[in-house]
């Protein structure tokens, strides 16, 4: 019979009953180093499963009442100042397999888009050249229907593997999680496990190229100098969410060291100290001015999780 690692004795009475996992439990763990806006208040509980089955196999143990956040590369998430109260699984080293299969690759969910492009690159294989333009997981990138470049995930999926509440892994086409301008739909309590892209024969030196020209397009346009978690808000329908920002006289607007972008104004930085608060506050601002400005209400990218406040 397996005993509890020594590591789940340190956690409070509360968490006693969470199961046996070969990967590592951490208590009121700060999560700011966690996201790309280097933001965040602490997790109640961490769970660092030491790959996807690690993880099915805590879905399987847990009790049905404990609740679950789940975090990758932390590149699309503003973690609140007060924390993630319950459970925080952190896909990442070991959820984070990529394999090639012919003019296929399989992607776990853990694995950073750079690392899957860079593979289809070493395969020699094209149409994925897009994706290291965007910072994150492929966890992410399926939850948000990623894009950019006149591509998105759907356009290069064969197939993608969700995890139920049991730890059950199940095999699914790309439509049947209705895939939209970012964003798609699965069933409460279900996960993102990895996906299988489909491309094409390509030539490595153009492929190596393409890379190039996307990450010199990041490079000039976004400030990759200063923590950030990508696009902020949404593009409404026929229109540019930064030009909506800029006409609005939003431009290196700032609360604290939470900032408007100079360079681009559909990114907010961190400039060094920013809270969680400051971040939120400085985006409903630039939301009611655009409003005011533009009549067009903006619609948040960026998921906004836990709670200002600590509450345990």
């Amino acid at each position: 019979m397996q005993t509890q690692p020594q590591h789940i004795n340190n956690l409070p009475k509360k968490w006693a009953n969470l199961p046996f996992i070969r990967g590592m439990y951490k208590c009121d763990e700060p999560l700011d180093a966690y996201t790309t806006f280097r933001i965040g208040g602490p997790a109640e509980v961490l769970v660092e499963p030491q790959d996807l089955d690690d993880f099915c196999a805590f879905l399987r143990g847990k009790p049905q009442d404990v609740g679950l956040t789940i975090i990758g590369d932390g590149s699309n998430i503003l973690i609140r100042d007060g924390g993630i109260s319950g459970v925080v699984i952190h896909l990442g080293k070991g959820c984070d397999s990529v394999s090639v299969e012919g003019n296929k690759i399989r992607a776990e969910a853990g694995a950073s888009t750079g690392k899957v492009a860079r593979a289809a690159r070493e395969a020699e294989l094209t149409n994925l050249e897009w994706i290291c333009g965007i910072p994150g997981s492929i966890g992410g990138a399926l939850v948000m229907n990623a894009g950019c470049y006149g591509w998105e995930m759907v356009d290069v999926l064969e197939e993608i593997t969700l995890i139920d509440p049991q730890g059950t892994q199940h095999v699914v086409a790309p439509q049947d999680v209705a895939p939209r301008y970012r964003g798609t739909t699965i069933p409460d309590g279900w996960y993102y496990g990895g996906c299988v892209f489909r491309l094409e024969a390509g030539d490595k030196d153009e492929i190596r190229e393409r890379m190039r020209e996307v990450n010199t397009k990041r490079r000039l346009s976004q400030p990759l100098e200063l923590p950030n978690a990508g696009s902020l808000f949404k593009n409404p329908d026929g229109h540019k969410a930064w030009q909506l920002i800029e006409k609005s006289g939003c431009r290196g607007l700032r609360k604290g060291d939470a900032q408007v972008s100079e360079k681009h104004c559909n990114f907010f930085v961190n400039r060094g100290k920013a809270t969680a608060a400051d971040m939120e506050d400085l985006a409903e601002d630039v939301r009611a001015k655009v409003l005011t400005a533009t009549g067009i209400t903006l619609e948040w990218e960026v998921r906004r999780l836990g709670e200002r406040t600590k509450s345990w």
